[in-house]
């Protein structure tokens, strides 16, 4: 991705910055969808009221929303233009579909009110990723789904290569665009083993921390016990 990386990994996205995400890196991720079908969508009941944490310009809140028009739904993120870009991309889906800038450590949402929550490449960004993780099961109900994913800091290349590729940026960039990956994505991201150890303290029936297969991203999911 041909851009300064941030000073730091949890600084605020610019335009700039959610720009280039939007139209460089976000159809390289867009392929892992499958796991929002496998993972999460399957224990929401009908009408659900769901926070998808980090939402940025609404791709996968878009995925979510076009798959289960049932769902009420509220995106979050702290770049305000983020958030602007989320809602003009979903201004025609009404009411069911909102978003706000928020931080994921300091949810302003009273305990148990989601019947499920959902981050998509967020918690890299996260000024305390545990924080987050805590707040993210506060404000989520008993047995609803948790479906946290990210850059996998311990990913193979192949899995890194194959993810630059499509990069919607000239083929001549790769070698960059797998360098930045690595260092300034990935590399400030979480590993697998450091997924489970966040994993752990979560209060998870059929937890599962694993590696995307094919991608360059680690998962954590389950549902909240009790």
């Amino acid at each position: 991705m041909p851009m300064a990386p941030f000073d730091s990994i949890t600084a605020v996205y610019t335009p700039a910055h959610a720009w280039m995400y939007e139209a460089i890196v976000a159809p390289a991720v867009y392929p892992s969808r499958h796991v929002i079908d496998e993972h999460f969508l399957p224990f929401l009941a009908e009408n659900a009221h769901i926070l998808d944490v980090g939402s940025g310009g609404a791709s996968f809140t878009k995925y979510i929303a076009d798959r289960r028009p049932d769902l009420d739904i509220i995106g979050l993120d702290l770049a305000v233009p983020q958030v602007k870009r989320a809602t003009r991309r979903m201004r025609h889906y009404g009411e069911r579909v909102r978003f706000r800038v928020g931080d994921a450590t300091r949810l302003d949402f009273a305990d148990g009110v989601f019947d499920g929550v959902i981050s998509y490449g967020s918690i890299k960004h996260w000024s305390s990723r545990e924080t987050g993780l805590t707040e993210c099961m506060r404000v989520l109900k008993p047995a609803g789904p948790l479906l946290i994913t990210d850059a996998d800091r311990s990913t193979s290349f192949d899995d890194a290569e194959r993810f630059i590729e499509n990069y919607r940026t000239p083929r001549l960039l790769g070698g960059i665009n797998l360098a930045i990956f690595h260092t300034w994505i990935a590399g400030r991201s979480i590993s697998l083993e450091e997924a489970r150890d966040l994993a752990d303290p979560l209060d998870l029936v059929d937890e599962e921390v694993s590696r995307i297969p094919g991608m360059p991203l680690v998962m954590i999911s389950g549902r909240k016990a009790g």
